[in-house]
């Protein structure tokens, strides 16, 4: 008995996957910190492997009855692993469902967060699970016998309906989907395309056995090449839209809600919808509670949590989506608006948190960057005081007259129009740029890293008002993590939230040359 079962292909494929399963769990476990950003990976992950199982379950049919080269034992070997394969992918799918329900939504009562966006592609991926369990449980030999082989075919053919569900989900909510022209959603296209090719060739294969008269290539081909051009095109549309890949063609819908952020009263556009960070409700509002020691002292380790709220039912929130590789950013600069610190507490259970430390005593700002699910990305700042000391500064910067400074090893320029303008920076009309240079030789850096999911990061506080400004690349499609960018680094300032304010800006740029995290800071005038 043993050895039939060891040598049984179906039973390698189901070890290989519980293997795999727990590879995965403690290999994240171990590069995460634990905490929400450890469950968002795992939800990931076992979504990748399921539709991996799946994929090539689907795969092996259309092959099979296509290449005529495949020897018979072969074939029987692969028609005969279809079915473990379908098990595992129900074993992945329902570790990402219990990882992305449990986990990341909080169980049931986290239903009532969401958006009818997120509701609907919930229903979507519930009812794929529910046919996958029921392929999976009727996956052995005693229930083909049970229910006839053709009962049992038939039932099986539903998988086609589970994969279309699941691809429509992703679409709908998955964070590698938001740009289609990027890496993974690139391989799962030409995937696609593989699979459509063989069940064309194989529906047209089998209607000319039936039908001898019939040419080789039949309708099935033909429509496979008709969903083929039009995926080309729509690619390549996309494609142009984006700058050359540079991502401008999403920036430009951050320019139009821009454009109607500056009217309180004007109605959003529906093309919005896929914008990263944007995607969601607008109207909703949030509050947090913010918690610290009652005395802190400069120098010394410093525990910030900060708790999230539905303005409108006092519901606390657990549920957010990744921003720049992060739940939460935290931005913390002095009164005076030289030290600067962008660091990202971590959500354990219902709070995000964080230890640090202060330089001196003083009066902080903290500016909290998030988003719900469901909502748009969120700007919450709080004023902190550290050490005894009641005397109170404030920022006397004035606008840099060389833009060009050394920061260490790093001669950065800063080009900008020569007369910023409040109204025009709030429309998108007027990019700041940064230009790195070799401190000795002057030579152009082309060594710049990618850094949470950016070659450069860019904040602007308002030295007068305070107001934060959270100012995103121009370049928002996310780089490969072994690419390198530079010289030149390009932002566009926006006024998401409302208008821009004139006043003295403290600049702050942080960026990832050969892996040496710096931060390059310049103070300019809005008027």
């Amino acid at each position: 008995m043993l050895v039939k079962l060891f040598g049984n292909a179906r039973f390698y494929v189901l070890i290989l996957s519980v293997f795999a399963a727990s590879s995965i769990f403690l290999l994240v476990r171990n590069i995460e910190p634990q905490g929400q950003q450890q469950v968002v990976k795992l939800t990931q992950y076992y979504a990748f492997s399921a539709i991996i199982f799946l994929y090539f379950a689907l795969l092996i049919g259309p092959v099979t009855k296509v290449l005529a080269a495949i020897p018979v034992r072969l074939k029987s070997q692969l028609i005969h692993v279809r079915r473990p394969l379908g098990v595992s992918a129900f074993f992945f799918a329902i570790l990402h469902a219990s990882f992305a329900f449990f986990g990341q939504l909080g169980g049931l009562s986290g239903l009532f967060f969401l958006s009818e966006k997120y509701l609907f592609a919930i229903s979507l991926s519930f009812t794929a699970l529910v046919i996958l369990s029921l392929m999976a449980a009727t996956s052995f030999d005693f229930m083909i016998q049970k229910l006839g082989y053709g009962r049992w075919k038939a039932l099986h053919r539903f998988v086609y309906l589970a994969a279309i569900l699941i691809v429509t989900h992703a679409l709908l909510l998955g964070t590698h989907f938001a740009d289609i022209s990027a890496l993974i959603p690139q391989i799962c296209l030409i995937a696609l395309v593989v699979l459509l090719f063989f069940e064309a060739l194989a529906i047209d294969l089998y209607v000319k056995n039936r039908y001898k008269i019939l040419p080789k290539f039949g309708f099935g081909f033909v429509v496979f090449l008709i969903i083929s051009v039009v995926a080309i095109f729509y690619q390549l549309s996309s494609g142009s839209n984006s700058n050359g890949g540079g991502g401008f063609g999403i920036h430009s819908q951050h320019i139009l809600l821009a454009q109607q952020a500056q009217n309180p009263t004007s109605t959003l556009s529906t093309s919005l919808q896929n914008v990263p960070g944007l995607t969601g409700d607008r109207t909703k509002r949030f509050t947090v509670s913010f918690n610290h020691s009652d005395q802190i002292a400069a120098n010394l380790d410093t525990n910030l949590s900060f708790q999230i709220f539905d303005a409108a039912s006092g519901n606390q929130i657990q549920i957010f989506d990744v921003v720049y590789e992060k739940t939460m950013h935290l931005v913390i600069v002095d009164e005076g608006l030289d030290y600067y610190n962008h660091i990202h507490p971590t959500q354990d259970s219902k709070e995000f948190s964080i230890t640090t430390q202060f330089p001196h005593d003083g009066v902080y700002h903290l500016y909290t960057d998030f988003q719900p699910k469901g909502a748009i990305e969120q700007q919450i700042g709080f004023t902190l005081r550290v050490g005894s000391s009641n005397q109170e500064l404030r920022s006397n910067h004035t606008p840099d007259i060389n833009l060009t400074k050394m920061f260490g090893d790093y001669e950065v320029t800063l080009t900008k129009p020569d007369n910023l303008n409040a109204t025009d920076l709030a429309v998108g009309k007027q990019p700041l740029k940064f230009t790195f240079r070799d401190a000795k030789t002057k030579e152009p850096l082309t060594n710049l890293k990618p850094y949470l999911a950016a070659f450069g990061h860019l904040v602007m506080i308002n030295s007068d008002t305070l107001d934060y400004i959270h100012v995103h690349p121009t370049n928002i499609k996310p780089p490969r993590a072994d690419a390198t960018g530079g010289p030149d680094v390009e932002f566009l300032p926006l006024g998401l939230y409302g208008p821009i304010k004139p006043g003295i800006y403290r600049v702050f740029g942080q960026f990832n040359p050969n892996g040496n995290l710096m931060v390059a800071d310049f103070t300019v005038e809005v008027k």
